[in-house]
């Protein structure tokens, strides 16, 4: 199927709409302080990117490997920011030695949206792989995740900070395709 760059419907367009999901979530991360944000862009994240980049209130630096964006957070951390991090599952195995070496050793807590491409029910033959080593990679490093589901968004964002606070350590949003 060829994609019509003119589509407003394509997946990875950026229009006028919002997602009353990802404005919840922004609306929370501001009331906890968030003030800074990094990632590597993925087309199931782009509301809560655009959010990130229309909101003066928080420094946006967008990555160009996930690795990156781990070191960014991390040293926003160590200078008094409240940062979020966003990526896809495939970019949470590229930076996987950065979290387990710097943000797990030195207990930096770091809130993380990781999209969750190739889990049950997609069909991306490209990302099956790790979709299904996402969840076993997260618990082999002891690190919490949760996979949104039918979650009340403003209890769990909540619930899912005081707990990285608690134990000092990151904490991922798993989010599928939809969300």
């Amino acid at each position: 199927m060829i994609m019509d760059n003119n589509d407003k419907t394509a997946f990875n367009v950026m229009d006028e709409k919002r997602s009353i999901k990802a404005d919840q979530m922004h609306k929370i991360f501001l009331e906890l302080g968030v003030n800074f944000a990094s990632g590597v862009p993925c087309g199931v994240l782009r509301h809560i990117i655009k959010n990130f980049d229309d909101d003066t209130t928080i420094l946006h630096i967008p990555a160009n490997r996930e690795s990156e964006a781990v070191g960014l957070a991390a040293g926003a951390y160590l200078g008094g920011k409240i940062p979020v991090v966003y990526m896809q599952n495939s970019g949470l195995f590229a930076a996987s030695n950065d979290i387990a070496s710097l943000l797990v050793s030195y207990e930096i807590p770091i809130f993380f949206i990781v999209s969750y491409r190739g889990c049950e029910g997609e069909d991306a033959v490209q990302h099956l792989t790790t979709g299904r080593a996402t969840e076993t990679l997260l618990q082999s490093f002891g690190l919490p995740f949760t996979v949104f589901g039918e979650h009340d968004i403003k209890t769990l964002v909540r619930s899912m900070f005081e707990e990285m606070r608690r134990i000092k350590r990151p904490t991922f949003l798993l989010l599928k395709r939809g969300w």
